[in-house]
């Protein structure tokens, strides 16, 4: 459906009435005169689901495939260049080949500016990336700037060192702000950005008794208010932090089943929860090899043990994270020691009490026992001899969250949903070696949605793995309809032939197809086999000494002569079935021909 502009800002200040909005209009950052950033500021306890929707319809348009929520440290640091490279691409790559939206704090420090400098050297303008900030209203240098209803604001940096402030990223698209009444106190916007999260997911790797694969064509569009109900993988990326950090790791994996990657290497929260993950898995295999000998009074006993034995290994992480230094930063966080971040806090920090590594301890290990298939490392270790393939470990997460047991039904449902985000990587790699194992995984699931993805997304690889294992293209183009909306919209010639005699695939077949291929046979034959496989007909034909199937080819290619089948070829059924065979053939060859010129005729 065609939303017109009058329709549009319609919507959108109804949108803003609902959301209780205090302010809104664009920004036009100095540093990125091109581009104007959409923002909101609305009040803590604003609708989460109405925020939702203004993103999905108005702001971006369209349901991301996958959201990416980036935090971490804050402050302006230096990494080395190996690492800032290996984490630069590897965001990148994801962010291009999937379509991911990314959610950061939004401010121009640390992370967050990091972020902002992977998605300007975007080489793809006409894919633009969504990189959305959620702050806190009054933790934004020059705020006052953005008091305004509808205006466009030449955002001026402030050159302020104010405590508890920082300036605005220029390339986020997007921003919201929360407006909570502090000035220059972080974490306002904590609760929030961890709700709208959770929306956006909606559940998706929750454990739930169905699951619907979202593939979409072009040719058939979702409607607005079902592609926004439909739920989106998220994933929580941790580079260093600090023990709020650790809060919003236990409060995503925990509370709202999102799945965590932790930059090990880059300081406290994530260097923590790597000790912490490897310390748990190698005391758990130990004890759970005498598992079976052991009463269940003696397993407690044995977790016990593995819950005191790792609290007591972690004590220098945990004092590191959470004591306070002789000189507190803006949120009021100790300064790290020996960590390729320089004065980092993280964007969410506020002060803690010296006394609360122990819980601080409680939430990492709950993290760890209850969803430990949530939690995933990507070292990003300097000494490491080659770069670690990012956007693989973050597909990788993926695929361990849903793989969990209790977020699935049955195993086909599973392989679909993990082959649907191989299919969104590219990375037929992955499907080959953690999705599809053995010959059981194809027949037992229902590809044909996924082929159609691989297709009209141009996965060329995939496609060739798809007739590699002599997938079937007459089933999934069995409705000679259905593959005629495979060209709606991408060849300038469809308003012409979708409404021409004998149907838009001959018409594309004689005018596009045949003379990029040659006439390999008669297109009639693949579009109405039914008229050639008749029984009476294929008598007749026999009679004639002429095969049905010759009359397919080209006139220069008959095949020799047929003996009537009562004599040396068999009893007419097996005929017929041979004959069947020759025209289902036909099909599949004219379906090939038909899918490989997809990408020709864009």
């Amino acid at each position: 459906m065609t939303h017109h502009p009058a329709q549009n800002r319609q919507e959108t200040n109804q949108l803003y009435t609902s959301i209780d909005v205090i302010s809104h209009g664009t920004i036009t950052f100095a540093e990125n005169k091109s581009d104007q950033s959409k923002f909101i500021s609305i009040p803590p306890n604003a609708s989460v689901q109405h925020v939702k929707e203004l993103l999905f319809r108005q702001w971006c348009s369209e349901r991301p495939p996958l959201v990416i929520s980036v935090t971490g440290g804050a402050k302006d640091y230096n990494i080395k260049p190996k690492l800032l490279k290996a984490f630069r691409s590897g965001l990148l790559k994801v962010a291009r080949t999937t379509g991911a939206w990314i959610i950061t704090g939004g401010m121009n420090t640390g992370i967050m500016k990091l972020v902002g400098e992977i998605v300007q050297v975007n080489p793809d303008r006409s894919r633009p990336i969504h990189l959305i900030g959620i702050a806190t209203w009054g933790c934004v240098s020059g705020v006052e700037q953005l008091a305004v209803h509808g205006s466009n604001v030449n955002y001026a940096k402030s050159h302020s060192n104010a405590r508890g402030e920082a300036p605005l990223e220029p390339n986020h698209s997007e921003f919201i702000f929360i407006d909570d009444g502090t000035t220059r106190k972080y974490g306002g916007e904590i609760e929030f950005r961890a709700q709208l999260t959770q929306a956006i997911s909606g559940g998706f790797f929750a454990p739930r008794s169905t699951c619907s694969v979202d593939i979409e064509t072009p040719s058939i569009p979702a409607s607005q208010s079902s592609r926004s109900e439909k739920p989106v993988p998220v994933i929580l990326l941790v580079v260093e932090g600090g023990p709020f950090t650790v809060k919003t790791v236990y409060e995503a994996a925990v509370q709202n089943n999102i799945p965590v990657v932790f930059f090990e290497g880059t300081g406290r929260c994530c260097n923590l929860f790597a000790k912490a993950i490897r310390l748990y898995d190698d005391y758990r295999r130990n004890f759970e090899d005498t598992a079976e000998a052991s009463p269940s009074n003696s397993m407690i006993k044995h977790y016990d043990e593995l819950k005191n034995k790792l609290r007591e290994r972690l004590k220098k992480e945990l004092d590191d994270i959470t004591h306070l230094g002789d000189g507190p930063n803006i949120n009021g966080d100790r300064t790290p020691r020996q960590t390729p971040f320089q004065d980092v806090p993280t964007t969410n920090e506020r002060k803690m009490p010296k006394d609360d590594s122990s819980d601080c301890f409680e939430l990492v290990y709950e993290c760890i026992d209850k969803r430990r298939s949530f939690l995933n490392i990507i070292s990003l270790n300097s000494q490491s001899p080659s770069e670690p393939d990012i956007d693989l470990a973050i597909l990788e997460a993926l695929l361990n969250a849903s793989s969990d047991s209790r977020s699935r039904q049955t195993i086909n449902q599973r392989n679909l949903e993990q082959f649907r985000l191989a299919l969104l990587w590219n990375r037929v790699d992955a499907a080959k070696t953690f999705i599809m194992k053995d010959d059981r995984d194809w027949e037992e699931s229902d590809l044909k949605i996924m082929f159609v993805f691989a297709l009209m997304h141009d996965r060329t690889e995939f496609v060739q793995l798809f007739l590699d294992l002599d997938f079937s293209l007459t089933d999934v183009f069995r409705d000679n309809e259905k593959l005629a909306k495979l060209y709606a919209g991408r060849i300038k010639e469809w308003d012409e032939l979708r409404n021409s005699y004998g149907g838009p695939l001959k018409k594309i077949y004689e005018k596009l197809s045949q003379p990029k291929i040659g006439a390999i046979f008669k297109v009639e034959a693949a579009l109405y086999p039914q008229t050639f496989s008749s029984v009476n007909q294929l008598d007749n034909d026999n009679d004639m000494g002429t095969c049905s199937c010759c009359m397919a080819l080209r006139e220069d290619q008959y095949h020799q002569p047929q003996t009537h089948p009562d004599r040396t070829e068999g009893s007419p059924s097996e005929v017929k079935k041979k004959h069947l065979r020759i025209g289902q053939l036909n099909q599949i060859q004219y379906n090939m021909n038909i899918s490989s010129l997809l990408k020709r005729m864009k």
